[in-house]
């Protein structure tokens, strides 16, 4: 794929273009046939954007052609800077569907936008509820591979942190609430928690994802307040959940943990659960200055209670992500190294595609493997940073 600049200037609102936008990484920023809305159109004016030369070649020859009519026709150099191709609206193809792992790099940038424009008399709520809401339906139709992507993406990629690890933390969080037959209320507001738990430091957790530095005396100050400024900015721009906001106030709250569960008030519940999967999920994430954990590594610091047992919140989540979650690497008793595609009938059962042969190689093609035969067993989780081979992602999740 040959990336070209593509200018901000010919972006306009409630319209959509017949290629997809993408980062100078080449990341897709926003697909082909995709309705750019007031917070997208900021997102994207913020930042250089590219575009597939292939894909959008013909909508440049109707730009240029509309450009040499007009030059043609006397026009002003600066109306000429400012054209578009007559009927590209008309134009836009029905776009096929995203791949699952667009659709949650999609969900992300649409949750970062939002969480911009969270202050007294703006409209955000109305657009955190359908992110919330296509999040949930997502996770709810493909909630294995799901969960496969997010893991996998957290382990591999500082992009977007803050919102792919809320976005993580919801899905974990709401499966979680469902086994312990939490109402419906209280499972819609830990979901919003989770996505709205980093609100004042969402900008900061990018920039330490992706730094080398240790943070300044400011910035520790600012993480060791975020979590009452948050509440505090939730309850001032009218988010009517006191559930949420008060789970998002005491999601660090490490002092909770000596109390037992059933003396716990609900948000205290809420935000225990909140606190243990936000854990979870940042141990298994790759920062600029320290590798992920195996799944492994990050459930005894997630899942333990106060006594070093998994207590109600720990073996609901270990019972919901199993001891290999879909989207990390293990090591087979063969030898082989393979990837988690789904969770199994039982949290050390997951199913499995070898990637590695026992000598190290990479193999032609992945291999499906029954984790229940002794050979193929699961002999240990492998963190992501001693993988080095970049799998097929959507035909590994047609195997299984």
């Amino acid at each position: 794929m040959k990336l070209i600049p593509f200018s901000a200037r010919y972006l306009r609102k409630s319209e959509s273009l017949p290629f997809g936008l993408r980062d100078a990484a080449g990341r897709l920023l926003l697909a082909g046939g995709q309705v750019i809305g007031d917070d997208l159109m900021h997102a994207l004016e913020e930042q250089p954007l590219f575009a597939d030369e292939s894909e959008s070649a013909v909508w440049h020859r109707r730009l240029q052609t509309t450009m040499d009519t007009m030059l043609r026709q006397g026009a002003s150099l600066g109306a000429v800077a400012a054209a578009r191709p007559e009927d590209s609206a008309a134009r836009v193809p029905v776009s096929a569907p995203l791949p699952l792992g667009e659709q949650w790099a999609t969900l992300a940038m649409h949750l970062d936008a939002v969480l911009r424009l969270v202050k007294p008399g703006s409209a955000w709520l109305g657009r955190f509820e359908p992110v919330h809401g296509q999040a949930r339906q997502l996770a709810e139709k493909r909630p294995d591979a799901s969960l496969y992507h997010l893991i996998y993406s957290a382990g591999h990629s500082t992009e977007k942190y803050s919102t792919h690890h809320a976005l993580l933390t919801m899905l974990i969080c709401e499966e979680v609430a469902s086994l312990l037959q939490w109402t419906p209320g209280q499972r819609d507001s830990i979901g919003r928690a989770a996505l709205l738990m980093n609100l004042a430091m969402t900008r900061l957790q990018d920039l330490l994802a992706q730094s080398d530095r240790e943070p300044t005396p400011e910035m520790r100050r600012q993480i060791a307040a975020h979590a009452e400024e948050g509440a505090r900015q939730l309850g001032a721009a009218g988010l009517d959940d006191a559930l949420c906001i008060e789970a998002v106030r005491l999601h660090h709250d490490a002092s909770q943990e000596c109390l037992p569960f059933e003396e716990l008030t609900p948000a205290r519940r809420l935000a225990r659960l909140l606190r243990r999967v936000d854990i979870f999920g940042a141990k298994l994430s790759r920062r600029q200055r320290r590798v992920a954990l195996s799944p492994m590594q990050a459930a005894r610091q997630a899942c333990l209670g106060a006594d070093g047992q998994p207590d109600e919140i720990g073996a609901a989540l270990l019972k919901t992500v199993g001891l290999y979650p879909p989207g990390s690497f293990v090591e087979l008793v063969s030898g082989e190294v393979a990837i988690v595609i789904a969770r199994g009938r039982r949290a050390n059962l997951p199913l499995v595609a070898s990637l590695v042969s026992p000598s190290g190689t990479p193999l032609g093609e992945p291999l499906l493997r029954d984790t229940l035969s002794p050979r193929h067993a699961v002999r240990a989780a492998v963190p992501p940073s001693a993988v080095r081979v970049r799998p097929p992602h959507e035909r590994l999740l047609a195997m299984k």
